[in-house]
């Protein structure tokens, strides 16, 4: 029981006690006749009783009737209340499952939500999103173009519709949707074809990324934004060298290496551009060039997947004593020779050789300590030549470290790690951007002599990996 209610009970009942009370130390008088006429007296508690019924009563009345007409429309607030948070938890439910993968149960719980609320854009989107995720086109094509009709402003409702006929294989289509958004919404041209392309990237269809990069670049002119119009060309740098990979792919060895090499005048430190050049030199059948490349690529990078290309390649052609000078001479030329005596010290563990790979090993170990890599392989060293009291050393310095044993490479961009070097990262779609994990290593880059590089993303400035600020502009 309400508070008010209580003290209103406890009120009735006061005033009926003093009532009582008082017409029993008043029987007499009440008793006592009221001359309402010269002939007409009644009694004067009936004259009281009356008095005070016609001026409580109508008063009481209205108070009970709107007592009762509020109590009625809080109980009715409070059904719709109600209601309304069981719809909104059947939308958070439908998200919910989307995001988790559980398409169907999504679309369930999408259905219920539209039943109770059928013009709700949202709903209406995600709920035709699921659709074409459980590969329901036909259904999801219409529930779009529903939204769309409802929604005849919304571009956001015509891109989901050109999505259902791209996914149903209706291309031709989605074009003429998309062309109905250039043309009824001038504005947002730049925007679909800037979709377009990143769907084309996701896809690593390079030769339509690139052809729509040209149409992106073009409405960037006619903005005049300049901070835009160079950030499509750090992307440009990317979409080229994804066609010089092309070009080697197709055995076009002289065309992909110039087209290299005009990365690296734009920027030396492109290190995938460096990589790919040595390869492309090596199917042209210039092998000292392609060394010479993959050198001066670490030379100016300090990167060690160079020293680890080096090292492949002479292992591949069953030539290590050559791999043994070059790493030497890097030694010699490199203004830090951390990384490559490390690389010299695992390449003299892979060709058998535990004695000279401990020597070399030995030699860095008081500027590397803090590496796990580092113990690992001189725990397998040590393993290799019999050594187990100061292999288990080494390894339970690797796992003090930091509990793994192996080298992982990074994003810089957005932190996807890889087991191997990439020139791409899958994820945020960046050039450049993958580099040897030097946080797992205990060891920075600058301790091992590994220079800044630039790098080049395929996504927009959204804010959503905070890596992307190591992005920097081609040098001109």
């Amino acid at each position: 029981m309400r508070l008010r209610s209580f003290l209103g009970v406890l009120s009735a009942l006061a005033a009926v006690f003093l009532a009582y009370y008082l017409s029993e130390h008043n029987r007499e008088l009440l008793r006592a006749r009221f001359q309402l006429a010269p002939d007409i007296t009644v009694p004067l508690s009936g004259a009281l009783l009356t008095v005070f019924l016609l001026g409580f009563l109508p008063a009481g009345i209205t108070l009970v009737v709107e007592t009762l007409r509020r109590e009625l429309e809080a109980r009715r607030a409070r059904r719709q209340a109600r209601q309304e948070e069981a719809i909104e938890a059947t939308f958070r439910r439908g998200v919910d499952l989307a995001a988790d993968g559980q398409t169907g149960r999504a679309a369930a719980e999408f259905e219920a939500f539209l039943a109770a609320r059928p013009d709700d854009f949202q709903g209406l989107n995600l709920y035709g999103r699921v659709l074409r995720d459980l590969e329901r086109y036909d259904e999801a094509i219409e529930v779009h173009r529903r939204s769309t009709t409802i929604h005849p402003h919304s571009v956001a409702a015509l891109y989901e519709l050109a999505r259902d006929y791209t996914a149903r294989g209706n291309e031709e289509v989605a074009r003429e949707i998309h062309g109905r958004v250039m043309r009824d919404f001038p504005g947002f041209g730049l925007e679909v074809f800037s979709r377009r392309r990143s769907e084309a990237i996701a896809g690593r269809d390079w030769s339509e990324a690139a052809r729509l990069h040209e149409r992106v670049t073009q409405f960037r002119s006619e903005g005049g934004d300049a901070a835009a119009l160079a950030r499509e060309s750090n992307l440009a740098q990317g979409l080229d060298y994804q066609r010089g990979v092309l070009l080697l792919e197709q055995d076009q060895a002289e065309d992909a290496g110039a087209l290299f090499r005009r990365l690296l005048v734009r920027e030396p430190r492109f290190i995938p551009a460096r990589i790919m050049l040595g390869e492309a030199e090596l199917l042209a059948g210039h092998e000292e060039a392609a060394i010479e490349a993959w050198r001066a690529g670490y030379l100016e990078t300090g990167s060690p997947v160079f020293l680890a290309r080096i090292e492949d390649y002479f292992i591949e052609e069953e030539e290590p004593v050559r791999a043994i000078e070059t790493l030497r001479g890097l030694i010699a030329a490199a203004a830090n020779d951390l990384l490559p005596r490390f690389y010299l010290g695992r390449l003299y563990y892979r060709l058998e050789m535990p004695d000279e790979a401990a020597r070399t090993l030995a030699a860095i170990g008081g500027r590397i300590k803090s590496s796990p890599t580092f113990h690992y392989l001189l725990g397998r060293i040590h393993e290799r030549r019999g050594d187990l009291s100061r292999a288990v050393d080494s390894y339970v310095a690797c796992l003090q470290q930091l509990e793994l044993g192996t080298a992982e490479y990074v994003c810089r961009v957005c932190r996807e790690r890889y087991a191997d070097w990439r020139d791409f990262c899958a994820r945020c779609g960046s050039w450049n951007a993958v580099e040897l994990d030097f946080e797992e290593e205990r060891i920075s880059a600058a301790e091992l002599g590994v220079a800044d590089v630039p790098v080049w993303t395929s996504g927009e400035d959204s804010g959503e990996y905070p890596g992307t600020a190591v992005a920097a502009e081609p040098e001109s």
